[in-house]
């Protein structure tokens, strides 16, 4: 709570351990605002420039999870040859972050050797998406059961992203308690996700769902009023209003 007036904090405080109608209250003083953790930026290369470009995403995430909190990942693509490009960069905050990163240069990361550089490049906007049909550009999105959920969010997350591989591009992989939303989009990405229901992954079968289809908004109804700029309603108009209901 605000308490405003001179020598405020001490009073309240000096309250802290007092009986309030049957409990005893703590009183603490506001956190005072830490100035903010440094932000540092690394350009990372050695990956298989034909991953998924969300699985490349979730598997720097983890490595560089030891680093830092990681603020961004960014992995461009090169649209004209339909894969990656070969450097990617993230951006990660904390004490120390770029020499914990850097020191990861060398490592081994699911069978690929990590190149790590620091970088004052972030984004690279050399090259554009090409146009796509309306259908290879719809994002559709699954609900499925069936994965060990005892695992790590983000483990799961790349175990669904590998698994989906096949079906299209795989935009987001949302893990909750017991169910996992993969949205994903490509030509019959619908049928080749749908075809994945009941096959294994790990000791587990999958339940794929059909798409979630988004809950048209409820139609309002509204009165049309006839009036002037002034809002005036000539007389001869309120009925005519009042019949005038729509549904927009």
């Amino acid at each position: 709570m605000w308490i405003k007036g001179e020598g405020a904090e001490d009073k309240a405080l000096q309250l802290s351990g007092t009986d309030v109608g049957g409990w005893t209250v703590i009183v603490k003083p506001k956190p005072k605002h830490e100035p903010p953790s440094p932000i540092t930026t690394i350009s990372v290369e050695g990956y298989d420039t034909s991953l998924q470009k969300y699985l490349l995403e979730l598997i720097l995430e983890k490595h560089f999870d030891s680093c830092g909190e990681i603020r961004h990942v960014y992995v461009p693509t090169d649209y004209e040859r339909g894969v990656l490009k070969s450097v990617a960069f993230l951006r990660i905050e904390g004490e120390g972050a770029e020499d914990k990163a850097l020191q990861l240069s060398g490592t081994d990361v699911v069978g690929w050797t990590v190149i790590v550089k620091p970088s004052e490049i972030f984004y690279d906007n050399s090259s554009r998406a090409p146009a796509t049909t309306p259908e290879a550009s719809k994002i559709h999105r699954f609900r499925v059961t069936g994965y060990d959920a005892s695992l790590p969010e983000i483990d799961i997350q790349m175990a669904l992203c590998k698994h989906f591989s096949s079906c299209g591009e795989i935009w987001q992989v949302t893990v909750l308690s017991s169910t996992a939303f993969v949205s994903l989009r490509g030509e019959r990405c619908v049928d080749k996700a749908l075809e994945l229901s009941g096959c294994n992954m790990g000791e587990r079968t999958l339940v794929v769902n059909e798409p979630v289809v988004p809950q048209p908004e409820l139609l309002k109804r509204k009165r049309v009023r006839h009036c002037t700029t002034t809002g005036y309603m000539p007389p001869g108009t309120w009925d005519k209003a009042d019949a005038d209901v729509y549904d927009e």
